[in-house]
């Protein structure tokens, strides 16, 4: 990769950073110049269309304002075409705005009167003037106006009328009219002063063009105005002439509500403000142009030095790297802050060379020194020293190091070496002789431990071998105890649970049962209540049965006494005579009935005893069974209390069988345990036995005192 000097870089700089901010300075000069220009021409526009919309619409009002004179000079005259102060008012009108014609439509039978006195009626010309555009709009409108401009066949120019209603007590009586030709707005439209880069034309309030340059567009829609109409009185926008885009203004005529436009060209006036900010954009490229001369000149000058100050720096870096034997200095002769600097650089190159030499002599002889450490010597000091304070520290630091090692290892690393190859044979019967270092006589001392050791192992290995073998058959006889316990406790697990089994279904029957007791002892209950009813039924069928007998009675003593009274009838029949046969046949049918009604009476009495005997019994057997109800209650009462008792026994049994069970089968695991842990223990008395045998063998591998 090339390199670049930093003078070429912050000549780069200067130069970039002056053109990029000349460029975004003249960027928003120009844009700024632009805008203005623009919104200046934009405001132009509209501030030209809307003098001259307000020249034309003064000029129209004027028109309107004496045509409404006029409809007042009238209004208190009488409405005839052969009134001369209605033929002088008009004629006075015509004068005062140089109308084209003054004339008069009446309400009263549409006759038409001139300024100059002629006049036409409905019977004579077939000419109504209420039938007449302005006529119909001033009656429409109600006020005073101007109809659209049209051409007039004879002149061929555009005339536009004006109207005034003539109003008397609030009600129309007739019109004003007159006819403008409208030279002076179309000179007013047409002359309106553009430079040639644009042109003004008037469109009506729908928007149809009435004044052109081309007379080809009248009475046609224009499509320019089309494109920025609005509802506020003025208003610029831009548009599309076929595809070239112009800038448009317009402005309303407040009496006819026409709109004046004014269209630019926007191609001619963009170039125009392009040509003024091209001079500007030239402008600045040449006073850039004439900076960065300047600025380069200038820098080339000043940084001059910066070439003599690499060459000296790249010499001195290449004595540092030891491709140079000496050193040059850069002798440069300025009063500025270069030249001080050079100054200061030779002073430190000079000191950096006398400095370095003795660093040298001093390196050399730590080589020298590191040598012989290598060769496991460590009786050596560095003597010689150097102003590097790091260098200083680093000599202090390794004489510090040498001397340590000697203090903590040997004087003589190779004896130590010696007596480690020996202890890696598994040889531990010498030791270092003369030892002057911790290391030696920690090795010493680590000899005569691992001597003490291994007899201690050997010893140690015959003990465990022997232990082993006793245990060994410790294990066999509770590994074959466990296994007898094992299989009893399965078997009394099996019995328990057949017989917790047993319990558990007892007690769910003994439940049962106390819930049957409980729902008979219910249905008891049910059956007193029962024969209670029935004991009070039967003693209200024994009250009605009473009342029936003693109603009986009272049938029988009735019988008893019309049989008496039958009698007697009978008697006075008989005593008198022929008379009487026809009652007396009634007495006896009275006596025959009677006679019926009392054996009737008796039937009816031996029932009711019957059944109030029956009662009586009925009433009697229901009290038995009532008391009879009450001592079964009693007994089913102890009977429950007795099968609770049992029920409640029963499930502290079940309670207490599925304890044991629990227990037998707690033991039943443990000793399953048992017979696992000693099935285990049987494995590690072999591994022991095995273990103290390679103790024996390791021990015997190795050469140590006493062996």
């Amino acid at each position: 990769m090339k390199n670049t000097t930093i003078k070429s870089k912050i000549l780069t700089l200067i130069l970039v950073s002056v053109s990029i901010s000349f460029i975004i300075l003249g960027f928003y000069n120009s844009y700024n110049n632009y805008n203005s220009e623009y919104n200046l021409i934009k405001q132009k526009e509209l501030d030209l269309a809307k003098v001259t919309s307000k020249s034309i619409n003064n000029y129209l009002q004027s028109k309107i304002d004496i045509i409404e004179a006029v409809a007042f000079e009238v209004s208190s005259l009488s409405l005839n075409v052969k009134n001369d102060e209605v033929i002088n008012r008009l004629r006075l009108g015509n004068l005062s705005g140089k109308f084209s014609g003054v004339y008069l439509g009446i309400e009263q039978n549409g006759n038409f009167l001139q300024f100059d006195g002629t006049y036409r009626t409905p019977q004579t010309h077939d000419y109504d003037s209420r039938a007449r555009p302005w006529y119909k709009k001033a009656v429409e409108t109600n006020k005073s106006g101007i109809i659209e401009p049209y051409i007039d066949f004879s002149t061929k120019k555009l005339v536009i009328s004006v109207f005034a209603p003539i109003k008397k007590d609030g009600v129309i009586i007739g019109v004003i009219g007159s006819d403008i030709a409208l030279d002076t707005v179309v000179n007013a439209v047409l002359n309106v002063s553009l430079d040639e880069q644009g042109f003004a034309y008037l469109v009506d309030k729908e928007g149809k063009t009435i004044i052109h340059k081309d007379d080809k567009l009248f009475n046609l829609p224009n499509k320019i105005y089309e494109q920025i109409k609005s509802d506020n009185p003025s208003n610029f926008g831009e548009a599309l002439d076929e595809n070239a885009p112009q800038l448009v203004a317009f402005s309303s005529v407040d009496v006819t509500a026409w709109k004046l436009i004014i269209q630019l060209n926007k191609k001619s006036i963009s170039d125009k403000i392009n040509a003024n900010l091209i001079k500007e954009v030239v402008l600045y490229v040449a006073l850039l142009v004439i900076i960065l001369l300047i600025l380069l000149f200038a820098l080339v000058k000043i940084l001059a030095p910066l070439k003599t100050l690499e060459s000296g720096l790249n010499f001195f870096f290449k004595y540092l790297k030891g491709e140079e034997k000496n050193i040059n200095k850069l002798n440069i002769q300025s009063n500025d802050e270069f030249g001080n600097m050079a100054a200061e650089i030779d002073k430190q190159m000079e000191l950096i060379f006398h400095n370095l030499n003795e660093d040298k002599k001093l390196i050399e002889e730590v080589k020298n020194v590191v040598n012989r450490v290598k060769e496991g010597h460590l009786n050596l000091q560095i003597k010689n020293t150097t102003s590097n304070s790091s260098l200083n520290e680093l000599k202090d630091m390794l004489n510090d190091m040498i001397g340590t090692i000697k203090e903590n290892v040997n004087e003589d690393i190779n004896v130590i070496l010696s007596s480690l190859e020996e202890y890696s044979k598994l040889n531990f019967v010498n030791n270092i002789s003369n030892p002057s270092g911790n290391v030696a006589l920690g090795l010493n001392n680590l000899s005569d431990i691992i001597n003490q050791m291994l007899q201690e192992n050997k010893t140690n290995g015959l003990t465990l071998d022997e232990s082993s073998k006793i245990l060994l058959e410790n294990v066999n006889v509770l590994n074959k105890a466990s296994n007898e316990t094992a299989v009893s406790l399965e078997e009394t697990a099996a019995a328990l649970e057949e017989i917790t089994s047993t319990v558990i279904n007892n007690t769910e029957r003994i439940s049962k049962m106390e819930t049957h007791s409980k729902e008979l002892s219910t249905s008891i209950e049910e059956g007193q209540k029962l024969a209670n009813i029935t004991v009070d039924s039967m003693d209200s069928i024994n009250e009605q049965t009473q009342s029936i007998a003693d109603a009986i009675t009272v049938i029988d003593q009735i019988a008893f006494q019309t049989n008496i009274l039958s009698l007697n009838a009978a008697v006075e029949a008989a005593t008198a005579g022929e008379a009487g046969r026809g009652f007396a046949v009634v007495a006896a049918e009275v006596r025959n009935l009677a006679n019926r009604s009392a054996e009737a009476a008796k039937e009816i009495k031996e029932l009711v005893e019957n059944a109030t005997s029956k009662t009586n019994s009925g009433k009697k057997i229901a009290d038995d069974m009532i008391k009879g109800y009450i001592k079964l209650k009693e007994n089913i009462a102890k009977t429950t209390e007795v099968i609770h008792d049992i029920s409640i026994s029963s499930s502290e049994q079940r309670t207490s069988i599925e304890q044991i069970n629990d227990v037998v089968n707690r033991l039943d695991r443990q000793t399953q345990n048992n017979a696992s842990v000693a099935s285990q223990t049987h494995d590690i008395a072999i591994n022991t036995s095995k273990i103290a045998k390679r103790i024996l063998e390791t021990v015997n591998e190795k050469e140590f005192r006493n062996k």
